[in-house]
C-alpha cells in the first residue's frame, strides 16, 4: 500500500507559495486588498501543511527506510513541521490582528513567510530526492523500474 502523501503536498506547496507572492505584490503594487486573497491562500496552505505532515508520518512508516536516506528523511521531516509552524503563526497572527497590520509588522510577516517558503522549497526538494533518488516512495522511486516490455507504443509518421 502506497502513502497518499505525495498527493497531499503539492497543494500547500502552491497555496503557501501563492500566499507570499500575493502579499509581495500587494506592497509592491499598492493593492492592500491582495493581502486578503494571500491570507486566504495562507490559511487553507497552512490546513494543507497540516495534512502533509500527518500524511508525512504515515508515509515515513511505510517507505523503503534504508540507513542511507534516514538522515535525509529526518530533515524533510523538520522542515516540513518548521514550514506548518511559521505559517501557522503567522496566519494565526495575521487572524487576531483581522491583517489590519502597520508597517513593522507587515514586515515581520513577510520575513516569517519568506523563511516559511525556503524551508518549503528545500523540504520539497528532499522529498522529490527521497521518492525519485532513493526510492522511498514505493512505485514512484528507482527501486521500482518499469520492465522494457511493459513499455508499449508505436511511432506514426
Amino acid at each position: 500500500m502506497e502513502s497518499v502523501h505525495p498527493l497531499v503536498v503539492h497543494f500547500p506547496i502552491a497555496l503557501l507559495m501563492a500566499a507570499l507572492l500575493l502579499d509581495g505584490l500587494a506592497l509592491v503594487l499598492r493593492r492592500p486588498q491582495f493581502h486578503r486573497v494571500a491570507l486566504w491562500n495562507l490559511s487553507l496552505g497552512v490546513l494543507g501543511a497540516g495534512a502533509a505532515v500527518w500524511t508525512g508520518y504515515e508515509a515515513a512508516e511505510i517507505a523503503k527506510h534504508a540507513f542511507e536516506i534516514h538522515q535525509v528523511m529526518e530533515l524533510h521531516r523538520k522542515l516540513g513541521i518548521a514550514t506548518l509552524v511559521l505559517g501557522a503563526l503567522v496566519m494565526v497572527w495575521r487572524l487576531w490582528k483581522r491583517d489590519r497590520l502597520g508597517g513593522p509588522a507587515r514586515a515581520l510577516t513577510l520575513l516569517l513567510m519568506l523563511t516559511m517558503s525556503g524551508t518549503l522549497a528545500y523540504g520539497a526538494h528532499l522529498g522529490g530526492r527521497l521518492v525519485y533518488e532513493f526510492g522511498a516512495g514505493g512505485s514512484f522511486g528507482k527501486s521500482q523500474p518499469i520492465p522494457i516490455e511493459a513499455h508499449e507504443h508505436h511511432h506514426t509518421h
